[in-house]
């Protein structure tokens, strides 16, 4: 018979919370990334040719995410800066293999830089 603790075997109930919240954080932030490569390469205002795009717009779609964060709901910055982090990540790593591609390409407006409108957007008038 097996008279052992939990504590004795693996994870106490403490840490399996612990676990449960990074896997949930992970799942998360994998799960939203990407979202940048999506919408910077879907569409008529797409960017292929322009390299690195996809970052561009990442880094510009979290920083008006945080902005907003600050100002609405700073609780919310608990979400936002990894989001930012993983989908400025995934952007780097995507646009790095499609490198050659944007290069060989002649991209249809050579001024475009972050196309779409952003998801977080915050109208800076008074």
């Amino acid at each position: 018979m097996n008279n052992a603790r939990p504590e004795a075997i693996g994870f106490s109930p403490r840490d399996k919370g612990v676990v449960m919240r990074v896997l949930a954080w992970g799942v998360l932030c994998l799960s939203l990334s990407g979202c940048a490569t999506i919408t910077s390469r879907m569409g008529e205002d797409s960017t292929w040719g322009h390299p690195y795009s996809s970052v561009q717009t990442a880094a510009d779609n979290g920083a008006e995410c945080i902005v907003v964060s600050v100002l609405g709901a700073p609780p919310l910055l608990l979400f936002a800066i990894p989001i930012t982090l993983v989908d400025m990540g995934s952007a780097l790593v995507v646009d790095t293999v499609m490198l050659p591609i944007d290069l060989a390409m002649t991209p249809d407006d050579p001024d475009l830089k972050t196309p779409r409108s952003l998801v977080c957007h915050y109208d800076y008038k008074i």
